[in-house]
């Protein structure tokens, strides 16, 4: 007996084999004798029937056409005779290369000379109509002609009815044969599956006890009972499969403790992350409550982590704006990019938060819970509403001037003046705006490449006598008006400084322009320009005895468009971007600007800038 299971396994393929391979070949048997037995009626009979009916049908239209000759006019049979003439001959040939039948040989040879005698009379028929006249042919055609086409008729019929008997014959037989196949195929069917069912029967019955007790195992397995083994008391190779099994289980057994552990070590390592991140995070399960939060979350909203743990969110955070995130997002299909802004009042300030909830998802399809996060936007609101007031600004400063040249066009364009000098008038003031809108587009566009790292600079080592100067001699005629005494201080620098010439004598001429315009005009007024070397740096100092600048006014007063007014509260210079360009000026040369000043007492304007050799010149440049 063979006991090894595949052996059997093996043996019952054989038998299955050899008795499907046994049914196939009776099977194909029997379908190729009863294909030639098809193949023997279509090509025995069925082209002697076509050729039959052909006949036939050829010779009713020489008659037909004979008796049109008798009757009409015509001399001559028409051409469609001699057609059909040749067509008869034609399917009689057909007909004689395919006797398969007994009789039907000599039918064929009385037809033939049937024919003959038929074609013969129809020859004499034409001849007697040109000759004797359509009565006499009348009854020539009934008394010889018809006769034969009759007899020709009957012949034909009776090769048809031979060939047709014999092809109802034949398919008697073909029917059954294909009876006799059905019944061996069927019976071979029969048997197939009578020893397959038994070969099933015995296999279940030996191999269905082992696979129950591994359904058994699997159970135990899945419901977390890893030390439950298979008792191996089957065959040797179902014992293999068994044993492969338990082995199988210790190992889930070991790697479910590594995996326990690599799940708390990568828990603390997210925790570790989350905490690390200066947005706060809220985490929330599919129930709304929450499961985690991060530091950043717990001095924001004012909450501890260990109060707020497996609680609804809204029991413990007051926030429903950040709620109804959570729920839009737990809402959608897949990933929210969906945000909202909101305020939060922090120790007295205000704070802006952009708020995205993400929902996490379970395999693709189950929502288990939602990760929101807070994103501090407070600098770029700050941002926004600096540009909103840079916009309002630059309006503001374009539409002044632009009104009074519309007015004063308007004036023009009417013609209402008596005199010249009005005329002038009005063009100077439209020269004077244009001149101030085309220096504020200048300062915008200057302004506008410091800020954005594309000014050009030429750098070159420099006495700081060689600016100063230049600035002290455009101003004079001012001072002189003004009765301000402008003094210079460079004593003991003996260091050149790299400098851009042009741009840093415009810093000079801006903040010497800017005393001019605060101080008084009695003759006590003083403007101090110093100069000296601090370490690497050269420190410049504007100083000068005005009214002085509030502390206020003192934080703001680099930015852009920021004009101070005087004691009446009026608006006293131009654009208010002359110190925001000054700023820009000292920053690309690497040095830092700032004011020190008192009300009532003046103010000084410190910058720097690098003393020759210090800074690397291909940094210089680009700047």
């Amino acid at each position: 007996m063979i006991k090894s299971i595949k052996s059997k396994i093996f043996l019952i393929l054989i038998v299955f084999l050899v008795l499907t391979i046994g049914n196939t070949l009776v099977s194909i048997n029997y379908f190729n004798k009863l294909q030639q037995s098809i193949d023997l009626i279509m090509h025995a009979n069925y082209d002697s029937v076509v050729a039959a009916q052909n006949m036939i049908e050829s010779l009713e239209r020489q008659d037909s056409l004979e008796l049109a000759f008798i009757f009409e006019k015509d001399s001559l049979l028409s051409k469609v005779h001699e057609e059909n003439h040749m067509k008869f001959l034609e399917w009689l040939y057909i007909a004689k290369g395919n006797i398969t039948e007994t009789g039907e040989k000599e039918i064929l040879a009385e037809i033939e000379k049937t024919y003959m005698d038929y074609s013969k009379t129809v020859q004499v028929l034409e001849s007697l109509k040109v000759k004797d006249g359509v009565d006499s042919v009348r009854i020539y055609y009934y008394n010889d002609v018809f006769h034969l086409f009759e007899k020709l008729k009957n012949n034909c019929s009776d090769l048809l009815d031979i060939n047709q008997q014999s092809m109802v014959n034949k398919k008697e037989e073909s029917k059954e044969l294909a009876n006799k196949a059905s019944y061996y195929t069927l019976s071979i069917l029969a048997l197939v599956l009578f020893v397959g069912l038994c070969i099933i029967g015995y296999l279940l019955k030996k191999i269905i006890r082992p696979i129950e007790d591994l359904a058994v195992g699997i159970k135990m397995v899945s419901q977390g009972n890893y030390d439950y083994e298979i008792p191996l008391k089957r065959d040797k190779e179902i014992n293999f499969v068994l044993e492969d099994f338990n082995h199988m289980v210790k190992e889930l057994k070991k790697y479910e403790t590594l995996n326990i552990n690599e799940i708390l070590r990568e828990k603390q390592k997210a925790e570790a992350i989350v905490e690390s991140i200066n947005s706060p995070i809220i985490v929330t399960n599919s129930e709304n409550k929450v499961t985690m939060v991060n530091k950043a979350s717990e001095r924001i909203l004012d909450v501890k982590e260990k109060n707020v743990i497996n609680r609804h969110f809204l029991e413990v955070i007051e926030r429903r704006d950040i709620f109804d995130m959570i729920q839009k997002s737990k809402n959608s299909i897949k990933e929210s990019k969906a945000f909202e802004d909101i305020e939060i009042i922090q120790r007295d300030e205000k704070r802006y938060y952009r708020i995205t909830a993400n929902p996490i998802w379970f395999d693709h399809s189950e929502n288990i819970g939602t990760v929101t996060i807070m994103q501090d936007i407070t600098k770029f609101k700050e941002v926004e509403n600096l540009k909103s007031e840079f916009v309002s600004t630059v309006s503001h400063e374009f539409r002044t001037p632009l009104t009074s040249i519309s007015m004063a066009i308007g004036l023009l364009l009417e013609n209402s003046f008596d005199n010249k000098e009005e005329e002038n008038e009005l063009l100077t003031i439209i020269k004077d705006d244009s001149e101030r809108l085309n220096n504020l587009v200048g300062e915008l566009l200057d302004i506008s490449k410091m800020e954005s790292g594309k000014i050009e600079m030429e750098i070159q080592e420099v006495d700081i006598n060689e600016v100063i100067k230049p600035v002290n001699n455009a101003f004079k005629i001012q001072l002189e008006e003004k009765k301000v005494d402008l003094s210079i201080d460079t004593k003991g620098i003996s260091r050149k400084i790299k400098v851009d010439i042009n741009k840093i004598s415009w810093v000079l001429v801006n903040l010497v322009s800017n005393a001019l315009r605060y101080i008084a005009s009695d003759g006590t007024g003083k403007i101090v320009i110093r100069a000296n070397e601090v370490n690497s740096d050269m420190l410049i100092s504007i100083s000068d005895n005005g009214k002085g600048i509030s502390d206020d006014d003192q934080t703001r007063i680099f930015e852009k468009f920021v004009q101070l007014k005087n004691d009446d509260g009026e608006v006293n210079g131009s654009s208010g971007l002359g110190l925001a360009i000054c700023k820009e000026i000292v920053k690309a040369h690497c040095g830092e600007i700032w004011v020190d000043s008192v009300l009532g007492e003046g103010s000084t304007f410190y910058f720097t800038l690098k003393l020759g050799g210090i800074i690397d010149e291909e940094k210089n440049t680009n700047s």
